[in-house]
């Protein structure tokens, strides 16, 4: 039974011998894939960071062209309503004055 019993201790601490290497390695490996996959992430992070640092600088270059196309339009738009309603102060003015100068007609004539 003493037999038994020291050949199950060996077993046993064997056992948990090779356990503890199992793990250790296991645990170094595991270490390891993670360094790796810091140094991936890294990389993959900094490729972000330049593809969208050129997104934003299409983007910027694209919004100053469509600003300044705007700028050109709307000033367009301000000198052809600066001369409309010029052109209609002018007529409006034709207007008031033969008007005017109908009206004074008629009460000279009947007078």
């Amino acid at each position: 039974m003493a037999d038994d019993h020291d050949v199950l201790v060996l077993i046993t601490e064997r056992f948990e011998h090779r356990l503890t290497e199992e793990t250790s390695a296991l645990r170094l490996e595991m270490s390891t894939l993670r360094l790796d996959m810091a140094g991936e992430l890294g990389k993959l992070r900094a490729d972000m960071a330049g593809e969208f640092g050129k997104e934003r600088t299409d983007m910027a270059q694209g919004f100053g062209g469509l600003r300044a196309e705007m700028a050109e339009g709307f000033g367009r738009l301000r000198a052809d309503m600066i001369e409309r309603n010029a052109e209609l102060l002018k007529w409006g003015l034709v207007f008031g004055v033969t008007q005017t100068a109908a009206v004074a007609g008629i009460v000279a004539l009947l007078r």
